[in-house]
């Protein structure tokens, strides 16, 4: 069994889907593969859109999920999301856990109102969460390795159908998959998994057919 997250750190759904990460992680970690795919908004080019624009977003998005966050990291249309998810998976790739990570580079954009849209800010954050030294960060940022990555996560994400973070695969062995978009409630994703779970487990039990 396995769940594949899209997530866009910068993301204030994304942020919100933390709890059902960190449930599926929790509950369900011995038995589920748990991917996380960094796939940044608009492939890195500019968010396209105001600051004004995101605070509205935010203003809606608080409608949904009940908390106030701080849109202050989008200063404007020019802005990408491409340097805090790109110093993300260079922390990854020095051993850090993608999901303990990612929320903390989420928190302190949309949180501490850390300005998480440049890359120097960026390279500082993830450099004292990860205790990796700033240069070796950015360079790993810049790195053939991580901007490939980075545009694969979104390859992936368009090849399921799909275009928001956070998006959702799920699939057993059994071949049943299951695809969710712009979902992010604990208890719409979990059940799902559960039962893609219990079907695989049932499978398992029941062994191989009659020859």
């Amino acid at each position: 069994m396995k769940v594949i997250a899209f997530v866009d750190v910068l993301s204030h759904w994304c942020l919100a889907a933390q709890p059902a990460l960190d449930a599926l992680r929790a509950t369900l970690a011995d038995d589920v593969e748990l991917e996380i795919v960094l796939a940044p908004l608009a492939d890195g080019a500019p968010v396209g859109f105001t600051h004004e624009a995101e605070a509205w977003f935010y203003t809606r998005g608080t409608l949904a999920y009940g908390r106030e966050l701080d849109p202050g990291w989008c200063e404007g249309s020019e802005t990408t999301t491409w340097h805090a998810n790109a110093a993300v998976a260079a922390g990854v790739s020095f051993g850090a856990n993608p999901i303990v990570l990612g929320r903390r580079v989420s928190r302190a954009a949309m949180v501490d109102g850390l300005m998480l849209g440049r890359e120097g800010e960026a390279v500082r954050a993830v450099a004292k969460f990860t205790g990796v030294d700033d240069a070796a960060l950015r360079d790993a940022m810049r790195s053939a390795r991580i901007v490939d990555q980075l545009h694969a996560g979104n390859a992936r994400l368009a090849e399921i159908g799909c275009a928001e973070r956070p998006s959702w695969e799920l699939r057993n062995a059994n071949g049943d998959r299951a695809v969710l978009q712009g979902v992010w409630q604990a208890e719409a994703i979990l059940p799902l998994a559960r039962a893609l779970l219990d079907d695989e487990r049932a499978y398992k039990r029941a062994g191989p057919p009659p020859q």
